[in-house]
C-alpha cells in the first residue's frame, strides 16, 4: 500500500470511525463501513483538506461505494490539483 491509500484509509477509518483493519480496498462504505451521508461529506472535507485539493463534487462521493473506489476518485483529484 502506497502513502496515498495509506492516508485515505486513514481518514475514512477516523470519519467513519471504525478499525482501520475493517478498512480494506474492498469494503463497502455503506454496507461495511457504515457510512451516511453526514460522514460521506466528513470525508470528503477531510481529503480536501488532506490533500489541498478542492474540485471534489460531493455527486462524485455519492457515487463511490468501496474504499478502493475512493481511492481512485481522490487519486484523479490528485493528479489534476497536485499540491504546490
Amino acid at each position: 500500500m502506497d502513502s496515498l491509500s495509506r492516508r485515505i484509509r486513514d481518514i475514512i477509518a477516523v470519519e467513519l470511525q471504525v478499525d482501520g483493519e475493517k478498512v480494506t480496498p474492498e469494503a463497502r462504505l455503506r454496507q461495511d463501513l457504515g457510512m451516511d451521508s453526514v460522514a460521506a461529506l466528513n470525508i470528503l472535507f477531510a481529503a480536501e483538506e488532506t490533500f489541498g485539493i478542492a474540485a471534489i463534487d460531493v455527486a462524485e462521493l455519492a457515487a463511490v461505494s468501496t474504499v478502493r473506489d475512493v481511492e481512485s476518485l481522490l487519486r484523479q483529484h490528485v493528479s489534476l490539483h497536485p499540491a504546490t
